[in-house]
């Protein structure tokens, strides 16, 4: 009997304590995401004490939730995260579970364990420095003697320099990040974390590239778990820590500085400037010869040292280099890229091309060599010479400071189209050839083109009603050479007594059509063309024509009506009407007492009443040109 009620009181021993083992982690097992109550730390302690709850599920809005001492409410002093809450123990809270309330769902954690005679930390101040930095905690129930009192942080001691029941003073240790524990007469309280200020004093290199290895040297570096060192705000990769060093690979970032921070604490700063991965913009050449000069253009090409440039591996010689251009003589080398190294760090790539000399010789023709020759603008040009190639885009030709149009290439053989200028320039220009930018060798001397000036061979003018009263319209069609009618910017204008009018140009014929008053139509017009290389200038007459002429009696005077085209209508340099008569085969001259009207079909003069019925001529001189015409008149007196 004795044997069964031993079997039977082992077996409650055993439900007991089970039960009792999961009471101290759950009140109920969580079916769902609700928060659970793993550990806190630490169990025991007194008003104020700090306390951190740890486990999972927990709000992060700190407003959603409340934690409780023995059923009395304590304060949440830093940001809830999902496992882990720190609050503070109310006053006389008591020994009691700690709890919380989430969304109305109590959850019940372990035993947490209130020392009513154990010191109260309600302040620390402050709770960051280093070793020797002064610490004054405010509370209560200490000892005013300085030996009952001991202050430690993360479990090392501190020198207590002054102490009473409401305030203890001390200097921080050589220790690392934790919390600051005051035990007065044998009884504990653990009061807030105490973090080290970490420190540096020096950064093995000021200035580096992505991805350099830089070391930190300073001190407190793991002082704490959670590191982070930062390049202008940008996070570095640490290699490794200890409590005076850091070696960290640099990240992509910016100049700036360079800063440690051990869990949330921040130290002073050291200036970083990353150096710039030298970039090639350009080349002053893209082809040339080797022991030719070239300058490479870009950024970043100063460092420790010289830089390096090589053609597709060959290493040139540099002259001189600043921090954006480096020049340098070509080596001996094959087609390839063009690469620029400073410090071990190299460029991006720009192809280059070796080039072969050619050879420019003559004009139009082998033999016998020309080196001139002459024309307008788009006039046809062939360069003979010497490897050429076969290729219109690379070749260039000038002409004076212009590019010409390139029509055809063949080694021997390049056609072009003289140019036209924008501005005036010296009628005779320096013809100029590059393939691939490098100029041309000239063996008989340099070859020229001769522009030429325009000039007239021949005039006509037109006149015909406008449609408009009192005005006529001239159509002048001029004929001559080197009009510039193909020029692809043509510069022929064409101008009459001095002022410009729009031509349209056919080869070497211009016409020009304007409207004039009738009344200031003339026999003589000066014509000009001209070009930026030159003008010519021609004084026109239209042709004169008589028709015919009559006698007319009016107020007892004798008045000549001669008609017929080409007269004018205003005054010329020099004109003349003469009016003869035939005696017996010989011309008699008629004095002509005065001209009363001249228009350009119609003039009338007045002359003597004592003429007689015979032959009479008449003679109009316009400056160089002369018309006359005779017929048989009647002059008698006419009848009033």
């Amino acid at each position: 009997m004795i044997y069964k009620n031993s079997i039977y009181g082992l077996l409650l021993v055993v439900l007991a304590m089970c039960f009792s083992q999961c009471a101290k982690k759950f009140e109920y097992e969580p079916t769902d995401n609700s928060a659970v109550i793993d550990s806190i730390s630490p169990r025991r302690g007194t008003e104020n004490t700090q306390v951190r709850i740890y486990g999972k599920n927990f709000p992060v809005d700190t407003a959603k939730v409340r934690v409780l001492f023995n059923n009395k409410q304590g304060l949440i002093i830093e940001k809830s995260t999902n496992n882990v809450i720190l609050a503070t123990v109310p006053y006389e809270a008591g020994t009691g579970n700690v709890m919380l309330q989430v969304n109305g769902q109590a959850v019940n954690g372990p035993t947490f364990t209130y020392d009513f005679d154990s010191p109260v930390i309600l302040e620390v101040l402050p709770l960051t420095g280093i070793v020797g930095t002064e610490v004054t905690i405010n509370g209560r129930k200490f000892s005013a003697t300085a030996a009952n009192n001991q202050v430690t942080i993360n479990g090392v001691s501190a020198t207590i320099t002054k102490s009473s029941t409401v305030q203890l003073i001390a200097q921080v240790p050589e220790a690392k990040n934790g919390p600051l524990t005051v035990t007065s007469n044998s009884i504990s309280n653990q009061g807030p974390v105490f973090k080290f200020i970490p420190h540096i004093t020096s950064l093995d290199k000021g200035s580096g590239y992505v991805g350099d290895v830089i070391k930190i040297a300073g001190r407190y570096f793991d002082a704490g778990p959670n590191l982070n060192v930062t390049f202008n705000g940008v996070t570095a990769a640490v290699n490794s820590v200890n409590s005076t060093g850091i070696e960290v690979k640099v990240p992509a970032s910016t100049s700036g500085n360079v800063m440690v921070t051990v869990d949330g604490v921040s130290s002073n700063t050291q200036p970083f400037t990353y150096k710039i991965a030298p970039t090639i913009t350009g080349l002053s050449k893209t082809s040339a010869f080797a022991q030719d000069t070239l300058t490479v253009f870009g950024a970043n090409f100063i460092g420790a040292a010289a830089p390096v440039v090589s053609f597709n591996g060959s290493v040139a010689t540099v002259l001189s280099h600043s921090a954006n251009q480096i020049k340098v003589q070509i080596p001996a080398g094959t087609n390839g890229n063009v690469l620029v190294t400073v410090d071990g760090v190299a460029s991006n790539a720009v192809p280059f091309s070796y080039l072969q000399n050619i050879v420019a010789s003559s004009l139009n023709q082998a033999s016998p060599v020309l080196r001139n020759v002459s024309g307008i603008d788009g006039a046809t040009v062939v360069i003979k010479g010497d490897s050429f190639g076969a290729q219109t885009n690379g070749i260039r030709v000038t002409v004076g400071n212009q590019n010409a149009q390139v029509v055809s290439v063949d080694d021997g053989n390049v056609t072009f189209l003289s140019p036209s200028f924008s501005s005036s320039q010296p009628n005779v220009q320096q013809i100029k050839i590059y393939r691939n930018n490098v100029e041309a060798s000239y063996p008989n001397g340099n070859l020229t083109f001769t522009y030429l000036e325009p000039t007239i061979l021949s005039s006509s003018c037109t006149i015909t009603p406008s449609g408009f009263l009192g005005f006529s319209m001239l159509t002048f069609v001029v004929s001559g050479n080197n009009y510039n009618a193909t020029a692809a910017n043509a510069n022929f204008e064409m101008f009459i007594d001095g002022i410009k009018y729009p031509a349209v140009v056919n080869a070497n014929v211009a016409t020009i059509t304007m409207t004039q008053p009738t009344g200031a139509i003339k026999n003589g017009y000066n014509i000009q063309v001209r070009n930026k290389w030159g003008a010519f200038i021609s004084a026109f007459q239209r042709n004169i024509t008589l028709s015919g002429f009559s006698r007319s009696f009016v107020n007892n005077t004798n008045w000549m009506t001669i008609v017929g085209d080409g007269f004018g209508n205003t005054a010329e340099t020099a004109r003349s009407v003469s009016i003869y008569r035939i005696n017996n085969g010989v011309k008699e001259t008629v004095n002509i007492n005065s001209i009363i009207s001249w228009s350009d079909d119609r003039i009338v003069v007045e002359f003597p009443s004592y003429i007689d019925d015979r032959t009479y001529g008449v003679e109009v001189k316009i400056n160089l040109k002369t018309a006359s015409k005779e017929q048989f008149l009647n002059l008698l007196p006419d009848v009033n």
